[in-house]
């Protein structure tokens, strides 16, 4: 009997010792640019029912090899992976990684989480092991430190779901890492007892509207079914051309729990922003009743009003008269009625003509009783005045049921003209050979305007000459001719004055003669005196 006995326990230890020496994995791989060999090694673990995976392979550096030993030729070895299970009575999960990374070359452990049962919740945690930096989770995982959690809902008997976790080793090392996995299972019951139905109906009472207005919608979601609906949820998508003022295109509304036969509404409020016709779905979703749609629709139109007003007198003399042309147009998508056109002239014009208008004063209305969409209206106004300056006519065009509003205005520099006159005499007349006299030359401007630049040259026969010259600017004084320097400005009305001395030479009839240039006087204007030498 004791001989039995320990053959059994010879025949245990020797399975325990090949088991051992079964479940250690071996991968060798040479280095060709050096003479270390790393070799890997996994010890298995087994730990039951907390669930934590064996540990993945760690590393050692192999004995130097002599020259006999060397390889030859030296191969590049294949990397292979290192693999670890848990197989619960509710869930397995299985794990992989590579054997042999390089530094700072990031990696992956992949993550395989199958159901047996079905489960409520299923949560997986790893440990970034010492000398590696998180990088990445698939899905997104909880990172707490060097701890990365996975919580898994609700999974059916058969499912599988891919986990992965990427991280980068920063140094030499033997990366060990552990994950461990924990399943929840639920038993559930669902009794139903009758059937909720679902009635969306969406409506608005505007189904034309003016861009920029309100746009009224409204929701009304009622259970015709013979049992509660519940988590009735309505969700509304604003088409692009309303908004909302919280700035949403996707309002949602719960409205919880609908009993048999009760209703709830909804009311929206929007503003149009875009012409067109635009749709506006709406959908209810339960949990125990299902979804239904129902959408409406609005054509929004764009209301429009514009005036130009324009001229082809841009400056014009006083006196005269300006023209105006004022076309208004319907811009918008709206026909519109009893359009008011207003022309009010400026105060220091008056209005002298305007077909069509009631003229009050200095202000001209037009009255247009209907004008519809795209058509224009062209009137005409003309005014006058007496005053130098520039001087703005204003128009507007107003539409009081829409509320519109438009205006423009045009400017009309109004001038004067200058008129200059220029007239000469001589203060003795006749004179002897050896007597002199004086020639005053007077300028006058009789215009509304005033001219710039005036010059003034003076010549005379050979029977006299000139002593000297004085006046309003200096002159130059030759024997017969005297250019005085330019006069900058002469206003309406104003008179400038030059005297200009001679002496007689020689008998005869002596003509004097004054040219004036300027501004307005491109050419010279000439004036003359005669005077008898005896």
């Amino acid at each position: 009997m004791k001989s039995l006995k320990t053959k059994l326990l010879t025949a245990v230890v020797s399975s325990l010792f090949a088991l051992g020496s079964a479940s250690t994995m071996v991968a060798e791989s040479s280095m060709q640019s050096g003479t270390s060999e790393w070799v890997a090694q996994s010890d298995s673990v087994f730990l039951p029912n907390h669930y934590t995976l064996r540990r993945p392979a760690s590393f050692r550096q192999a004995p130097a090899r002599t020259a006999e030993e060397e390889p030859a030729p030296a191969r590049e070895t294949r990397i292979g992976t290192v693999t670890d299970s848990v197989d619960l009575s509710l869930v397995r999960l299985d794990k992989s990684a590579p054997e042999l990374v390089g530094v700072n070359q990031s990696f992956n452990y992949d993550y395989v989480v199958t159901a047996k049962h079905d489960l409520k919740k299923v949560v997986v945690t790893e440990q970034i092991p010492e000398g590696a930096v998180f990088v990445s989770a698939t899905p997104e995982a909880e990172v707490d430190g060097k701890t990365v959690t996975w919580t898994l809902y609700d999974m059916d008997k058969g499912d599988r779901r891919n986990l992965q976790l990427t991280v980068r080793p920063e140094g030499v090392a033997n990366l060990d890492s552990c994950a461990t996995i924990r399943a929840y299972a639920a038993a559930c019951t669902t009794v139903r007892v009758g059937e909720p139905v679902l009635e969306l109906v969406k409506t608005t009472p505007r189904e034309t509207v003016l861009l920029g207005n309100a746009v009224p919608w409204n929701l009304t979601v009622r259970n015709t079914g013979d049992f509660p609906a519940r988590e009735v949820v309505v969700v509304d998508t604003l088409p692009s051309g309303v908004s909302h003022e919280s700035g949403q295109g996707r309002l949602t509304y719960n409205l919880g729990t609908l009993n048999p036969g009760e209703s709830r509404s909804v009311d929206i409020l929007t503003t149009a922003t875009e012409p067109g016709e635009h749709v506006n779905k709406a959908r209810v979703n339960s949990a125990n009743a299902g979804s239904a749609e129902d959408d409406a629709r609005v054509v929004v139109r764009e209301a429009g009003l514009t005036i130009e007003k324009t001229t082809s007198d841009e400056y014009q003399y006083i006196g005269r008269t300006a023209s105006y042309r004022i076309v208004v147009t319907n811009s918008g998508q709206v026909e519109l009625n009893n359009v008011v056109v207003v022309d009010t002239a400026p105060a220091e014009t008056s209005i002298s003509n305007a077909p069509g208008a009631t003229v009050e004063g200095n202000t001209a209305r037009w009255v247009i009783n209907r004008l519809a969409a795209g058509d224009s209206r062209t009137f005409t106004i003309s005014l006058t005045t007496r005053e130098i300056g520039t001087f703005c006519n204003r128009v507007t065009a107003s539409e009081s049921e829409i509320g519109l509003r438009a205006s423009d205005q045009v400017c009309t520099e109004w001038r004067g003209f200058p008129a200059l006159l220029i007239e000469a005499i001589d203060l003795v007349d006749p004179l002897g050979v050896g007597d002199e006299t004086t020639y005053v030359v007077t300028i006058t401007n009789q215009g509304t305007a005033p001219d710039f630049n005036l010059t003034l040259v003076s010549v005379i026969t050979q029977e006299m000459e000139f002593i000297s010259a004085t006046g309003v600017t200096p002159g130059t004084v030759e024997p017969r001719k005297i250019s005085f320097n330019k006069v900058d400005r002469l206003d309406p009305g104003e008179s400038v004055q030059f005297r200009i001395r001679a002496r007689a030479l020689e008998v005869g009839d002596v003509r004097f003669r004054a040219d004036l240039t300027s501004d307005l006087l491109r050419r010279p204007v000439s004036t003359g005196e005669a005077t008898q030498v005896f």
